[in-house]
């Protein structure tokens, strides 16, 4: 591939080679330049501009860079920008052939995707990117990020086309928005859920994550908005985006929303308004907070041209979205949910503490080397809606576990003295269900369909899902 093929689209400053040049891959880790290859000094925990001598050292033909570097450069105006460009270009911008749907928030989005897959699929080829991973026509494929960096996601685009994908469903993380990750990809519909505490530690304040979400919506980003009209953090999208934007929401006016609300059994049956089309809604997903999802996904649907009866013949076929509110039915009730934030943590205690049976018992953690603050909050959370607590370990990368575990105890002890805290995670879920009494409910949240457990930069094998039924196999039978 020539340079002016790999950089077409990209603002460029100054270069001091030629652009006819026959190029490689695209590199952006100069342990991994192979002659040829051209290498990306990108800015973020380090300054990919410090490795610009060792990339060409290993005969990178070129380096792309936002300061002059010693040898052959392209200087451009944001390599993280160029990155997305080049990346598109790479894997011949079949983004461009594709029908993309985004959905950004601090809750709901791997939800939603698969509620709006669910939907599609129905009568398309459809694919979805995210927390899970991602899935080609069915086909699953491991990610290492929610929304995957551009070069993983281009190719992911790619393969979706070439299996004749026409809609792709994805993820889009703050982080993603903050790097441009997305840069130059405009979506049909964009969907905004909610905001939240969470990712501080790299944000630094609710202003700055919630700006970057916000700051998604506009005309250049998506062709249409669609957002959630109770989120307090709504209104600025809609005095500050130029695009169009279509609501959904319980408490605000919306132009999708519900009424009478109810649980059956383990189902929740709801009317929906969706652009003045009435219908009756079943569906196999607890809690308002699902109810949310649900409309979020209607709204897109919809405003795509999906027949409602489409719709609901889809959504009354749905069953779990993997480490999304699952439940295992025993002698007690066991649930296992993502949930890794105080307003995570708060719908899925309210939806388990609204199911049927005893006391509610919480198994949860925080997440190391991840936003501090969160976690005495999520302690008095838990505490303050649970009968009883367990407090153990959630993925402590390279924090010590007990320091984490000692965060959440200064929030839970101010609420309740009924907990325990068992570093252990696999021992801490067998003493909850050791301890439960029959028709008793046992949350255990943070990890969700995760299938490790990341400590020291080790992700080992492990699984919430797995945990649960070894201990109710040796305990409740």
């Amino acid at each position: 591939m020539k340079l002016c093929e790999l950089l077409k689209g990209v603002k460029i400053i100054h270069a001091n080679i030629g652009m006819q040049r026959e190029v490689n891959k695209i590199v952006i880790n100069s342990k991994k330049v192979k002659q040829g290859d051209v290498f990306i000094a990108l800015e973020g925990s380090s300054d990919g501009h410090d490795f610009a001598k060792e990339a060409l050292k290993k005969k990178a033909a070129v380096v792309i860079c936002q300061k002059p570097v010693e040898g052959d450069y392209v200087l451009v105006e944001n390599t993280r920008k160029a990155f997305a460009i080049m990346a598109a270009n790479y894997y011949q911008n079949r983004h461009r052939d594709l029908k993309i749907i985004t959905v950004t928030g601090t809750n709901g989005k791997t939800t939603i995707t698969h509620i709006i897959n669910a939907i599609l699929k129905e009568n398309h080829k459809t694919a979805v990117i995210g927390t899970l991973g991602a899935i080609i026509d069915n086909k699953r494929i491991s990610t290492d990020l929610t929304t995957p960096d551009p070069l993983e996601l281009h190719k992911i685009f790619l393969e979706a086309y070439e299996k004749g994908v026409e809609y792709v469903i994805m993820e889009a993380s703050a982080h993603a928005i903050y790097y441009d990750k997305l840069y130059g990809i405009k979506a049909e519909i964009a969907i905004f859920t909610n905001i939240s505490q969470d990712h501080l530690d790299f944000f630094g304040s609710m202003e700055k994550y919630a700006d970057t979400k916000i700051g998604y919506f506009n005309s250049t980003n998506m062709k249409i908005g669609i957002i959630n009209a109770d989120d307090k953090y709504a209104m600025r999208i809609l005095e500050n985006s130029e695009g169009n934007i279509l609501s959904y929401g319980l408490d605000n006016p919306s132009d999708v929303f519900a009424m009478d609300i109810k649980r059956v059994k383990a189902k929740t049956k709801f009317i929906i308004n969706a652009f003045d089309e009435v219908a009756e809604i079943s569906v196999k997903l607890l809690g308002r907070f699902n109810v949310y999802n649900v409309l979020a996904a209607v709204a897109a649907a919809k405003t795509l041209k999906v027949p409602m009866e489409t719709i609901c013949l889809a959504l009354s076929g749905i069953k779990d979205v993997e480490g999304r509110f699952n439940i295992i039915n025993n002698d007690i009730t066991v649930i296992i949910d993502y949930a890794h934030t105080p307003d995570g943590l708060t719908n899925v205690l309210s939806a388990a503490k609204d199911l049927e049976g005893g006391k509610l018992i919480t198994v949860f953690g925080c997440g190391g080397d991840r936003d501090k603050s969160k976690r005495p909050i999520m302690g008095q959370v838990a505490g303050a809606i649970s009968d009883f607590c367990v407090v153990t370990s959630d993925n402590p990368r390279f924090e010590n576990p007990n320091e984490i575990i000692k965060d959440i105890e200064k929030g839970i002890s101010q609420v309740t003295d009924k907990y325990i805290c068992i570093e252990d995670r696999a021992q801490a879920i067998a003493y909850a269900i050791r301890t439960a009494e029959k028709g008793d409910k046992v949350l255990i949240a943070g990890k969700g369909g995760e299938n490790y457990i990341d400590i020291m930069g080790v992700k080992l094998e492990y699984s919430d899902k797995k945990a649960a039924k070894a201990a109710l196999r040796s305990y409740r039978n």
